[in-house]
C-alpha cells in the first residue's frame, strides 16, 4: 500500500463536557456512527458540526441514556461539539478518524 493511501482507523469515543464552549473531537475527517447521553442536558441544544457547518443538532434536555444513532455520517474536514456558552451535560461521541498510512 503507498503512503498516500487512505487508511480507515478503528473506532473510538470521546467525552465532552457540554460546558466547554466548543470541542473539537477529531480535527481530521473522521465518521460519527452515535452519540450517547451520559448525563442529562441542559435546555440547550447541541450542534455537532463539520468544521462550522451544523450536521446534526441533539435536542436539548435530552435525558441520561439517550442514544443517537447516525448511520455512520462522514465529516470531511472535522467533527466538533459546539454547544451553547451556557450548556451542561456530558456525551460520547462514537468516531473513527480518517487518514493516510
Amino acid at each position: 500500500m503507498e503512503e498516500s493511501q487512505h487508511k480507515q482507523l478503528e473506532w473510538e469515543y470521546g467525552v465532552v463536557d457540554l460546558s466547554v464552549n466548543s470541542t473539537t473531537v477529531s480535527s481530521n475527517p473522521a465518521i460519527l456512527k452515535a452519540v450517547y447521553v451520559n448525563t442529562v442536558m441542559s435546555a440547550h441544544a447541541c450542534p455537532i458540526k463539520d468544521d462550522t457547518t451544523s450536521v446534526f443538532t441533539l435536542p436539548a434536555g435530552s435525558c441520561a441514556g439517550d442514544k443517537f444513532d447516525f448511520e455512520e455520517t462522514r465529516f470531511i474536514t472535522s467533527l466538533v461539539v459546539d454547544p451553547d456558552d451556557a450548556a451542561t451535560g456530558n456525551i460520547t461521541l462514537m468516531y473513527k478518524r480518517l487518514g493516510f498510512v
